[in-house]
């Protein structure tokens, strides 16, 4: 099988699906590699929609919710999870947030901020945090309906189904550029850039642990998602 083009995008949870100063997108592949900013969510779904396989993507958002969450929300799938966050994104997301979700005070205990995947990293930001630096929040609520797109497009979304020609999966590029500081090489042009070029050179090194993956089996990782590391050791 041929290599595939790796593409690893710095998500946005901006309101409007307009432009945003903070999507940055780096595509790779064994002619080198190039990086775009300020692409639409939808835009940037139709670009790698339209990219040809083999092919490996990576969102820098949460691809599901801590599994208590989802349960409350009589989610059973990811799928009704993915479904749910489309029909209540509006809701979820008001700048005077209602519980668990919140902006300016926390309102949760530790053991219900996280996903089971999310414990693993010092430093990870709850889904249910809105106003944080770095806040992955908006961006994951906004995301997810578009993972469902990918999956009618044939996409495989690790780790709810196993790798195959055109794979999906969830990255986290604060340790992948800790695990790899040779290509944290600049200058960029704005620390979204960094991440999304650090992610890529990184998925693009370790290809092949992808094609190695299978899809999770335990209730919680296939409710919740996991974070794809290269390494055990993440």
């Amino acid at each position: 099988m041929p290599d595939p083009t790796v593409i690893a995008v710095d998500w946005s949870g901006a309101k409007g699906s307009g432009r945003h100063k903070g999507i940055w997108l780096c595509a790779k592949d064994n002619d080198g590699e190039f990086s775009r900013g300020r692409w639409a969510r939808a835009e940037v779904v139709d670009y790698v929609i339209s990219t040809a396989g083999p092919i490996i993507v990576g969102f820098d958002f949460s691809f599901g919710l801590p599994a208590w969450f989802a349960h409350d929300q009589k989610c059973e799938t990811v799928d009704d999870v993915w479904r749910r966050a489309e029909e209540m994104c509006d809701e979820w997301l008001l700048p005077n947030a209602t519980p668990p979700f919140w902006n300016d005070r926390l309102v949760l205990p530790r053991d219900q901020q996280f996903r089971v995947c999310e414990e693993r990293y010092t430093g990870a930001k709850s889904v249910f945090n809105l106003a944080a630096i770095g806040m992955v929040g908006p961006g994951s609520i906004r995301g997810m309906p578009h993972l469902a797109r990918l999956r009618e497009a044939g996409f495989a979304i690790w780790p709810f189904d196993d790798p195959d020609d055109r794979t999906v999966i969830e990255i986290y590029p604060t340790p992948l550029r800790a695990l790899a500081p040779q290509h944290d090489v600049g200058p960029w042009r704005s620390d979204d850039e960094r991440d999304a070029v650090v992610s890529a050179r990184v998925m693009w090194d370790h290809r092949e642990t992808v094609a190695a993956l299978r899809a999770a089996t335990d209730p919680t990782t296939r409710l919740e998602g996991d974070i794809w590391a290269p390494t055990a050791s993440l």
